[in-house]
Formats: C-alpha cells, sequence, structure tokens
C-alpha cells in the first residue's frame, strides 16, 4: 500500500524500440508498457519518452532531472543500441543542468579523478534490451561475446549514466527473441525484476 505521506516517486522509461530493418518496435513498446503499467499501479508517476518521435530537448532534460529512477529499453542493435538512443543522449544529457558537474578533476587537487564528477547523485537507472542472440552468447566465454555478459556488452551506456553521477540497477535481458522466442515468459520476468528492484 502506497504511503500517501511519502514524495511520489518519478519514473522516466526511455523506449528506444524502433522501425528497422528486422522490427517495427514492438516488441521493446510492450516492455515500456509493462513497466509504466506495473510502475503507475504502486503510485509512481511515469513518463515514456519514445526516441524514434520528435521530443524537445530541454523538456527531457527536465525530466531527467526530475526522475528518481530511470529505465532504458532497447533492442539489441549491431552489439549495441540503435543510433537515435545515442542521439538521445548526445543532446538531453548535453544539457548543463545534466552534464555541468564537469569530468571530476580539478587543477589544484592532483589527486581528482576523471568520470567522478557527476551531479546527479541521487538517481538510479536500469537497462533493460532485447536480444536475438541467445544467453549463452553473452555468458560463455567460447561463444561470440567471450563471457564478458551482457554489462560488459553495455559498458558504454553504464559509463555515461556513472559519468553523470546515476547509479546502477540489475540489467535485465530477453534472449533468443526470434529463433527461440519466450516473450510471455520474459515478459512476466521483466514485471517481476521492476518490482524487485524499483523501490516504491
Amino acid at each position: 500500500m502506497t504511503d500517501k505521506t511519502a514524495k511520489q516517486k518519478h519514473v522516466l522509461i526511455i523506449d528506444a524500440g524502433i522501425e528497422g530493418a528486422f522490427a517495427k518496435g514492438e516488441l521493446n513498446h510492450s516492455f515500456s508498457a509493462i513497466a509504466s503499467e506495473v510502475l503507475q499501479e504502486r503510485g509512481m508517476k511515469v513518463d515514456v519518452t519514445l526516441v524514434e518521435k520528435d521530443y524537445d530537448v530541454t523538456a527531457e532534460a527536465d525530466k531527467v532531472l526530475a526522475a528518481d529512477y530511470i529505465i532504458v529499453q532497447m533492442p539489441g542493435y549491431w552489439m549495441g543500441g540503435p543510433w537515435q538512443l545515442k542521439k538521445y543522449f548526445d543532446t538531453v544529457f548535453g544539457d548543463r543542468r545534466i552534464s555541468g558537474g564537469g569530468d571530476g578533476r580539478h587543477r589544484d587537487n592532483p589527486e581528482s579523478r576523471y568520470g567522478t564528477g557527476g551531479l546527479l547523485t541521487d538517481k538510479k537507472y536500469m537497462l533493460s534490451s532485447t536480444w536475438n542472440a541467445p544467453l549463452q552468447a553473452f555468458t560463455d566465454a567460447k561463444q561470440f561475446f567471450g563471457g564478458i555478459g551482457i554489462d560488459g556488452l553495455l559498458v558504454p551506456f553504464h559509463k555515461t549514466f556513472q559519468f553523470v553521477g546515476m547509479s546502477p540497477l540489475p540489467s535485465f535481458t530477453a534472449n533468443d527473441i526470434y529463433k527461440n522466442p519466450s516473450i510471455k515468459h520474459d515478459l512476466a520476468r521483466f514485471k517481476e525484476h521492476i518490482e524487485q528492484h524499483i523501490v516504491w
């Protein structure tokens, strides 16, 4: 039961489901819809941005600043996310209110380290992605990704959020979505993942 006296939590879902050569983005939209539904049922305020659509950069920066949690929902596209998602970070995170902490180094302090200047230390993020590749392709050292796991592959996204000060929640993946799909099960797992890791 939601505590009416507590501050309402705010979640921004960045939906990078796009229409491309192999899909129309519908699966990632479904994951975003599940997350939105679960979180709103728990009394949280939810904004969903579709990166393929036009959006106002300043308004998006406002959403980032207002959010307690950010969920990135994306397809695995050529070993990363689609370019529209990269454009979102390039433009929205360029807002000085997000990136204005600098890179953490200071000329008067030789011990200061690169990447430690982020200002958004009160926020958390989650990466959720869908892949044609089976899980073993990420976890087995003898297979394609050499055992680096999903977080190893998505380091650029993790470092983007870390640079502005945010902390990670456990990542989620749905694998083998074309050749061995289990979409209903994956959506159920995702709902459980959201309920377990986002606190309201």
